[in-house]
């Protein structure tokens, strides 16, 4: 294959002349790889680490927090390689513009820049000619385009990737997907080449594949150099063996289908030696500033990770802890003998002491192992036996496969009996699909054919009310059709559903009149439509009314992804025409990005959404204020949600037509997934509505939903979704029905969006609970003195939380927030701030946050 892009002409006498054609230019001197590592690409290493050397190409490596415009190496014979690395910053990307305009080349793939601050996004998107748009629904091989084709078996291999948006006039797209409407593989500028699959990835593609197209890229730029001891080594460091060539870091247990056995509780293992204690916190900085980069990242992940362990083994240990708050401060007063850590909580620190006195050594091979030997340890005795008291809502996704499968209320029943068992209080019942509802309606012209002779809705409500949980109808608003659908149906691949084929007027269609969305294989309604909104109206009407549902869940409450830069543009029916040509005396069909009314059509498909996402609030509250309105959301930074898909959650929230939000914080590891769920749960601290969090189950190992569960935990969030039941697994039902589902009659546990204001008091004696078993293990360094004061304001909060719990008045309420006020002043004292690790400290300014959350959510229920 040969791969060209400077130029037509050059395309096509490189496409004549073979392999061996290149420009003279290009082999002034042999080229090197400059490749940046990031916690993003860790997990992945071994893979990027075998295709660099199956190469045999010198590379050395540069670390993202120190990837400076004063650490670039020379780029006059070395090109820089960004494998994957979704957020970089605005010094990343600044010292990315000062290589580029010193003549330096950039092959970029995967994700990068996905997940980095918008104007971060906005001068990658300058700077790289192109972004990453959107993942493929199903692997695709690619097409090369212009004069160039592949000619060689690994070039043509299906991947699983996504779109690549070109963002300049200069663009230009080298390679398309191979999917029923093409979308862009490879985009490349003169100084620039965006891959739109996350290269070194082994569950993406293989070692060949990725070897072959890197090595023609590279091609572009020069002859390659040889390894020689290169290999590996950090940009600018002398060129010696390196210090860590014998280190591969295993692929994280993330990356692994969840096992099917219960986990194995391990017994507490000492280390293998006995550490040698850094003095304190500053040795331990200068030792891991002397680690090699891929070691430095995996203190990180190891470090946060036990932080959210401890957070684990916290909240199941104090559980046994029953004597009020003042009296275990007045018993600690007279305390003679000193105390001791839980034995679980020094076994973990004394692995990773040992960790960082290998570091200190710089005995790196031997430090890697025992990263890896306190990861196990972590994973293995993670806290799976003892039930933890957090209220807190606790939803799946309840899909449509399933539900099909079922076939009967019988075996509708066996599933119900599954999440109750794994403590899920809240289901959100697929209810409408693709215009097909689930139930047999008056309203929507046909029932989903695969459920017809009975009634699941009917028996799922009757089933999730036996069982004590909620019952939310889960219902797909603007998307109207669904290729994979038709499928399952029977139907023509083209088939526009049984609402759309009767009322063709009321699509959404692209600029070119097509009206399914390539990426999703869908169709949408008209927002705009008047006869739209009434339909859909009706039939959440209609579900409220002949059902006693608990909450509407609604979905695709949006425009279909959409790129104006590759004349991907949606939302172009008849209707929307009419009403934006009224309005401002012109077709949007004229309107280009670069026109000035362009962001007046944004704006007004975004208040289609939102004014009909108030509709929906004021359409059911008036007639029943009970049924909860829920949404599911993307997590993505908003501008760019904005520009792509007209989802304006962010002005639901502030009006209060939302009663909570599930984004979808769907993500592989904890990591990721912290960095989905940062900027989400940031909107609701000074909103009236819960937040919620998805969490995706699919091929997710159980210890990881777990450790992502704590994460939420000690953000303090109103509580979490899974999607779906479909991907359950026995593992992880049987270990949530360990540690949330067990609930007695007698000692029924409020659901956070049902009963806020004892969800806060419940939460607030947890948190109690945990500070006097941290003071009981001397976890927590504090003045006796002190100790007196923390009971006071202790007890105020408490007292008040109990009152408000048992007599909901805003008299109590505005007791209960000041009372609060008082705790957090007292404890963001300076001389508070030493009582314990700084982490811990995040934690309970989390959780003290989310009793505000709480007390907001239940005011705007109780009293609006």
């Amino acid at each position: 294959m040969v791969l060209r892009w400077f130029s037509p002409r050059r395309l096509w006498l490189a496409a004549l002349a073979g392999p061996l054609l290149w420009p003279q230019a290009g082999f002034a001197q042999a080229l090197s790889l400059a490749v940046v590592q990031d916690e993003a690409n860790q997990t992945q290493w071994p893979g990027i680490s075998r295709r660099l050397q199956a190469m045999d190409i010198a590379y050395c490596t540069l670390n993202r927090e120190t990837f400076t415009p004063q650490t670039l190496p020379n780029p006059a014979n070395t090109v820089l390689l960004l494998v994957n690395i979704p957020a970089l910053d605005v010094t990343q990307a600044l010292a990315l513009e000062t290589w580029i305009n010193r003549g330096g080349r950039v092959i970029v793939t995967g994700n990068t820049g996905s997940l980095s601050p918008e104007a971060v996004q906005t001068q990658l998107q300058k700077l790289l000619g192109a972004t990453w748009g959107f993942p493929l629904s199903t692997p695709a091989a690619l097409a090369v385009t212009g004069e160039v084709a592949v000619n060689r078996l690994p070039l043509s291999t299906p991947l699983q990737g996504g779109s690549i948006l070109p963002t300049q006039p200069e663009s230009r797209v080298l390679a398309h997907w191979q999917t029923q409407r093409p979308t862009p593989a490879i985009v490349a500028t003169a100084h620039s080449v965006f891959l739109g699959w996350r290269w070194g990835n082994d569950q993406i593609a293989g070692v060949n594949t990725d070897v072959a197209w890197l090595q023609t890229l590279l091609q572009e730029y020069g002859n390659p150099a040889r390894a020689g001891f290169n290999n590996a080594r950090p940009c600018n460091a002398p060129a010696s063996p390196p210090l860590i060539t014998t280190l591969r870091p295993e692929p994280e247990p993330v990356r692994t289908a969840a096992p099917t056995a219960p986990p194995v509780r391990v017994p507490p293992q000492p280390p293998a030696a006995h550490p040698i204690p850094l003095e304190n916190a500053a040795d331990e900085a200068r030792a891991i500033a002397t680690a090699p980069t891929p070691l430095r990242s995996r203190y990180r992940a190891l470090t946060a990770l036990l932080n959210r362990y401890e957070s684990a083994v916290i909240a199941a240990e104090a559980q046994a802890i029953r004597e009020p708050f003042q009296a275990t401060i007045e018993r600690l007063r007279s305390r003679s003998q000193p105390p001791t850590p839980t034995p679980a909580l020094q076994t973990a620190r004394n692995h990773l002491n040992e960790f960082l006195t290998l570091v200190a050594r710089q005995a790196f091979p031997e430090a890697e192992a025992q990263s890896r030997q306190l990861q196990g340890y972590l994973f293995d005795t993670y806290p799976t036996e003892q039930a933890i008291a957090y209220p807190e809502t606790r939803a799946i996704w309840f899909d449509r496969g399933t539900i099909v499968r079922a076939k009967s209320p019988e075996d509708l029943a066996r599933i119900f009996n599954r999440l109750a068992e794994a403590g899920i209080n809240t289901v959100f019942f697929e209810t409408v699909n693709a215009s097909y509802t689930i139930y047999p309606s008056r309203v929507a012209p046909e029932q989903n054919p695969l459920t017809q002779g009975w009634d699941p809705l009917e028996a799922a409500v009757k089933l999730a009310h036996e069982r004590g949980m909620e019952l939310h109808a889960w219902v797909w608003l603007f998307a109207a059709a669904n290729q994979r659908h038709n499928e399952v149906m029977g139907q023509p691949l083209d088939y526009l559903g049984p609402v759309l084929s009767r009322h063709p007027d009321w699509i959404a269609s692209d600029r070119q009149g097509n009206p399914y969305e390539p990426g999703s294989g869908k169709v949408f309604f008209d927002p705009a439509h008047p006869e739209v909104r009434r339909y859909l109206l009706s039939l959440m009407d209609e579900i409220i009314t002949r059902y006693q549902v608990d909450g509407i869940h609604i979905d695709y409450v949006r425009y279909p992804f959409q790129d104006p830069n590759l004349n991907q543009d949606y939302g172009f029916g008849l209707e929307s025409r009419r009403q934006f040509s009224r309005q401002y005396g012109v077709d949007p069909l004229t309107v280009r990005p670069s026109d000035p009314l362009w962001p007046r059509w944004t704006q007004f498909r975004i208040a289609q959404i939102s004014s009909f996402v108030e509709e929906v609030h004021n359409t059911i509250k008036p007639k029943d204020p009970d049924v909860l309105i829920s949404a599911a959301v993307f997590p993505m930074p908003t501008q760019t949600r904005l520009v792509r898909l007209q989802q304006n959650w962010e002005a639901w929230l502030q009006a209060g037509h939302i009663d909570f939000l599930t984004p979808m914080t769907y993500a592989r590891d904890t990591e990721e997934f912290q960095t989905l769920t940062q900027p989400v749960l940031g909107h609701g601290v000074n909103s009236g509505t819960l937040l919620m969090p998805g969490i995706r189950l699919l091929q997710l190992p159980t210890v990881v939903a777990l450790d992502q569960l704590q994460l939420l935990r000690d953000a303090a969030t109103g509580g979490y979704a899974l999607f779906a039941a479909e991907n359950l697994s026995l593992n992880l039902q049987t270990t949530l029905n360990q540690i949330q589902g067990r609930r007695t009659a007698d000692h029924p546990e409020p659901v956070a969006h049902r009963r806020p204001f004892q969800t806060a008091h419940l939460r607030y004696q947890a948190l109690q609970r945990e500070w006097q078993y941290l003071l009981t293990t001397g976890e927590i360094d504090i003045e006796p003195a002190a100790l007196t004061d923390w009971g006071n304001y202790g007890d105020r909060l408490e007292t008040s939380l109990a009152n408000l719990a048992s007599n909901p008045s805003p008299q109590n309420l505005r007791q209960a927030q000041t009372a609060l006020r008082s705790l957090r002043t007292y404890l963001s004292r300076p001389e508070r701030r030493g009582m314990t690790s700084n982490y811990r400290q995040r934690v309970w300014e989390n959780h003290l946050i989310g009793l505000e959350q709480l007390l907001r959510y239940g005011a705007q229920q109780n009293f609006r």
